[in-house]
């Protein structure tokens, strides 16, 4: 159960970081930068999700690789969409 909840809140995060920066360049690059780093406070959330029992063995571990390498993708996306998108047209 935790491992289809950990997925499914790892595309919503990365939806919304591509959804709500749309047409913006500058917020959708620190975005994809922040997601990216993200992936460094793995470390510090396993063996704090396994004390408070919310994690369970190898398929908790496994759940939360795949959730950070979820992130990372769509870090690294979130990202070259920024290169790539125009800047916000002046109304």
């Amino acid at each position: 159960m935790t491992f289809i909840i950990f997925i499914i809140l790892a595309l919503i995060i990365v939806t919304f970081s591509l959804h709500l920066t749309t047409r913006n360049k500058k917020n959708r690059i620190i975005t994809g930068v922040v997601l990216v780093l993200s992936v460094l406070t793995y470390p510090f959330t396993l063996p704090l999700l396994h004390e408070t029992k919310v994690l369970q063995g190898l398929d908790g571990t496994g759940a939360l690789i795949l959730f950070y390498l979820i992130i990372l993708l769509g870090g690294i996306i979130t990202i070259i969409a920024g290169i790539f998108t125009k800047t916000k047209p002046n109304e």
